[in-house]
């Protein structure tokens, strides 16, 4: 059974609970996502040195919320070393922020540390900044409410961005590495490119949620349906 068909069946399941007055509930999805910015070094070299968000969340389809965003942000040049010093991945697990673009769309942020300070002076924003600041990271994605697995347009892929100021970075705590496009869509951030950026989500498999729901759904029909039936 496809998403699709899973999410039909337990639609009718929640619309004949409704009609025998048994409570309906939210499909709660679980997904995953990867977010990919293609970087640029120094000596112009990029392949297979590409910064990537790896995580998943879950998305509330009746609220419209997301929830339980985490991760890992692995540095463009992870693997190699820096004067040294090998390069690391940061692990973000608090999600922090969600906002709504007005445009059909969530936009929801994920960072290392229980802070959303994480520039010099405080915040963090899409479009970035290269100041050195408070030992955090974070990525922000983007969410198609109407569909969460839908390819992102030219202007949601601007929304996407991330920022590594942790010592950990390739930077060492001298600057913060950060990737995003700039409004005339091309590169920007802290390497000498972040051009494309792509994002790709898709349903978690397995989805035992769905499907502890859709069988829930109905049973209570079910019994409902009997329930009425001897009466």
């Amino acid at each position: 059974m496809t998403r699709l068909q899973t999410r039909a069946v337990l639609a009718a399941a929640m619309a004949g609970a409704a009609m025998f007055g048994v409570d309906a509930q939210a499909v709660v999805t679980t997904y995953s996502v990867t977010q990919t910015y293609h970087q640029l070094h120094p000596n112009l070299v990029s392949k297979g040195n590409d910064t990537v968000f790896t995580g998943s969340f879950q998305y509330d389809d009746v609220a419209q919320t997301v929830s339980g965003l985490s991760g890992s942000l692995t540095e463009s040049m992870t693997g190699n070393t820096l004067g040294g010093i090998p390069m690391s991945t940061v692990a973000l697990n608090y999600q922090l922020s969600s906002v709504n673009d007005g445009m059909g769309g969530l936009l929801v942020s994920v960072f290392a540390q229980n802070s959303t300070d994480v520039f010099t002076g405080g915040g963090f924003a899409t479009g970035g900044t290269a100041t050195y600041g408070n030992q955090n990271a974070y990525v922000t994605l983007y969410l198609n409410l109407a569909d969460p697995t839908a390819a992102l347009t030219a202007d949601q892929t601007k929304k996407l961005a991330y920022a590594d100021c942790t010592s950990g970075g390739l930077m060492m705590g001298s600057v913060c590495m950060t990737g995003w496009l700039k409004a005339d869509g091309t590169a920007g951030g802290t390497m000498m490119g972040t051009a494309p950026i792509t994002q790709t989500i898709t349903v978690a498999v397995p989805e035992p949620e769905s499907y502890a729901m859709l069988l829930a759904g109905l049973g209570l029909v079910g019994f409902a349906v009997r329930r009425r039936s001897v009466r």
